[in-house]
C-alpha cells in the first residue's frame, strides 16, 4: 500500500463549546486509561491481518482534547503503533491541543516521544469572542501557550481561528489576525462558524437567542483572511488553510489527495482500498466491541467512479494546485471529459484554467460550493 496515514481521535474534553459537534465526553477523565487500552486493542485487531508494516507519513492526533493525554498515556498508544506500522519516515505527528491545558513540562515530555507539530484551538484573541464562543482560556493564555510551545521546541505549530461569531465586527477580526501574525506560526486555519444540529448553539439559534451573522458579513471576513494573510506572506494553499513556504499541513493535504487513511477512535472515519469507513459515535459501544474482539465499525462505503470523480473535484477546488486536468482526462469516459472542458468554458468567470489545472479564482473561491456542484454534473458512465 501507498504511504498511508493515521488518525486518532481521543474523544475527552475539560468542557463542551456550544459549537462544537465532534463526538466528545466532559467530566470523564477517569476513562481515559481504559479507553487507551481498548485503543491499543483497536489497533492490534486492524493490524492483525497484515503481513508487512504498511508505511505511515502522518499522523494526526484529534478530538476532543488529545493534550488532556498523560505523557505515559501518550507512549502507550505510540508504541503500539510502532509495533503495527512503519512509522521510520514519519514526516508530520500533530497533535491537537487547548491552550491554558497544556503546561510546558508536558509539551516537553510529548515533544520526546515524537510529537513535531501542534495544532492550538486558539479561536480567538479576543477575550469578548471567546466568550460568545463558550471557550475557557483567554487571550494571555493562548498567547503563554503558544509562547511555552516555541521554549519546549516546537517550530511547526498551527493556530485555529473563527470568524462568523455573533457581535464580531470586521474589525475585531482583522485585530485577531494581525495578533496571530505577531506570533509568527508556521501555519493558520481559518474556519467560519457553522451552525450544526445536536449543539447548544443550534438550539439557541432556533429559540432566536443568538443571531447569526448575515452571509454578506461572513464573506468579508474571508476576504479579510485572505488579504491580511497573503498580505503577511502565508500562502493560501487551501480554502481554510494558510502557511507559511513548505509548511502545508501534510495530513490534511493526504487526505485531500485521497491517500489511504488508518482511523482509531470513536467517530473516527477512515480510508482504506476505495473504501470509507467510520466508527461508532459512542464510546460504550466502541468499548463493547473491542472487548469483544470486534473492530468498532458503524458503517462502511465503496467508492463508486462517480463517488471518486466527485471528491477528486471537491477536494481539487479546494487546493491552490486546483483539479488536475490529466487525471480527468485519463480516468473517465471521453463523455465525461468533454462535458469537463465544455464546463469550465461556461466558468470561465470564476475558474483560472491552464494546461496542467483548473482552479478556483478570487471570484470562484466565494462561491466554491456551487462550483463544486457544476463540475460534479459533468460525470458520466
Amino acid at each position: 500500500m501507498e504511504n498511508a496515514s493515521i488518525y486518532i481521535h481521543i474523544p475527552f474534553c475539560s468542557d463542551k463549546c456550544i459549537y462544537c459537534d465532534f463526538y466528545s465526553l466532559t467530566k470523564s477523565e477517569h476513562l481515559i486509561d481504559d479507553f487507551v487500552s481498548m485503543l491499543c486493542t483497536e489497533i492490534d485487531l486492524t493490524c492483525k491481518k497484515n503481513e508487512t508494516k504498511p508505511l505511515i507519513k502522518t499522523i494526526f492526533v484529534g478530538g476532543g482534547t488529545p493534550s488532556l493525554l498523560t505523557s505515559k498515556q501518550l507512549e502507550k498508544i505510540i508504541k503500539k503503533i510502532n509495533k503495527n506500522f512503519n512509522i521510520d519516515n514519519l514526516k508530520e505527528f500533530t497533535l491537537e491541543a487547548n491552550p491554558g491545558e497544556f503546561e510546558i513540562n508536558k509539551m516537553k515530555e510529548f515533544k520526546s516521544l515524537g510529537i513535531n507539530r501542534l495544532s492550538f484551538g486558539v479561536q480567538s484573541l479576543n477575550d469578548k469572542t471567546l466568550k460568545n464562543l463558550t471557550r475557557w482560556h483567554s487571550k494571555s493564555e493562548c498567547i503563554s501557550s503558544f509562547n511555552n510551545a516555541r521554549k519546549a521546541g516546537f517550530s511547526n505549530i498551527n493556530i485555529d481561528l473563527i470568524f462568523g461569531v455573533p457581535k464580531q465586527l470586521n474589525t475585531d477580526w482583522r485585530t485577531d489576525l494581525k495578533e496571530v501574525i505577531k506570533l509568527n506560526p508556521e501555519h493558520i486555519s481559518a474556519y467560519s462558524l457553522t451552525v450544526e444540529r445536536k449543539t447548544k448553539l443550534y438550539n439557541l439559534v432556533k429559540a432566536g437567542r443568538i443571531v447569526m451573522p448575515d452571509e454578506e458579513s461572513d464573506i468579508e471576513k474571508f476576504q479579510t483572511a485572505i488579504q491580511t494573510l497573503t498580505e503577511a506572506g502565508y500562502q493560501h494553499y487551501e480554502i481554510s488553510n494558510y502557511s507559511k513556504f513548505n509548511r502545508e499541513c501534510y495530513h490534511n493535504m493526504q487526505h485531500w489527495h485521497r491517500k489511504p487513511c488508518y482511523a482509531f477512535g470513536p467517530s473516527s472515519h477512515g480510508f482504506l482500498n476505495s473504501k470509507r469507513y467510520w466508527n461508532v459515535s459512542n464510546i460504550k459501544d466502541y468499548m463493547k466491541s473491542i472487548s469483544l474482539n470486534e473492530l468498532p465499525i458503524e458503517n462502511e462505503e465503496i467508492l463508486t467512479n462517480e463517488n471518486i470523480f466527485n471528491e477528486i473535484i471537491i477536494n481539487g477546488l479546494r487546493l491552490r494546485t486546483g483539479i488536475i486536468i490529466n487525471k480527468i482526462q485519463n480516468d473517465y469516459s471521453s463523455k465525461t471529459f468533454q462535458n469537463f472542458k465544455k464546463k469550465t468554458l461556461d466558468l470561465h468567470k470564476y475558474i483560472e484554467v491552464d494546461e496542467y489545472c483548473v482552479k478556483l479564482n478570487k471570484d470562484g473561491i466565494m462561491i466554491a460550493d456551487q462550483i463544486s456542484l457544476e463540475l460534479m454534473s459533468c460525470f458520466n458512465e
